[in-house]
């Protein structure tokens, strides 16, 4: 699930970034990345131990993945489309029902692009098929990046954070840590 390992610089291309939070499913790995600037040893040790959870907003073509890790970061979100890839990166889930998907957790130091921590939670069996079901709708609706930005932005200014947005998502659910 990914070569880049802990002390590693997540891209050779870039030495910084700015503070956020990445998703995307590529290659069968449902990839979670969260770039947060000079994070404490405690965030550190508390994103590869505590408990997290994940909930499931959407409104298509927008899919928001909404995530907390329990003592270290309040309800978050991220906004996604699988058209955000390339054609050739497309991809969605062929998780058949009753399996649970595995979701690639990565910390970035945003003020180095060093790699602090990683790991693996499972999805249960309902939000894993929520996200094939989303992701596969995703691929079948048409797409234009001017649309999606319209309703990110208007997914933002009605849920003005993610606690709010949460209030409406269509499960939430803890998921079960693997490592």
């Amino acid at each position: 699930m990914g070569t880049r390992q802990v002390g590693e610089r997540y891209s050779p291309d870039h030495t910084t970034y700015s503070e956020a939070t990445q998703y995307c499913y590529r290659d069968g790995v449902h990839d979670l990345v969260l770039f947060w600037t000079n994070p404490t040893p405690e965030e550190v040790g508390g994103f590869r131990t505590q408990p997290v959870e994940f909930a499931l907003y959407v409104q298509q073509p927008v899919l928001f993945l909404l995530y907390r890790i329990e003592d270290v970061c309040e309800w978050s979100d991220v906004a996604y489309n699988v058209h955000q890839l390339r054609p050739d990166e497309q991809a969605v889930p062929v998780n058949p029902p009753g399996d649970s998907a595995r979701v690639q957790m990565t910390l970035v130091d945003a003020s180095n692009g060093i790699i602090q921590a990683k790991r693996v939670v499972g999805m249960g069996p309902a939000m894993t098929q929520a996200m094939r079901h989303t992701l596969e709708e995703q691929t079948q609706l048409p797409y234009s990046r001017f649309d999606y930005d319209a309703l990110v932005q208007q997914a933002y200014a009605r849920y003005p954070d993610s606690d709010a947005m949460l209030k409406d998502a269509w499960l939430s659910e803890a998921a079960e840590s693997e490592n």
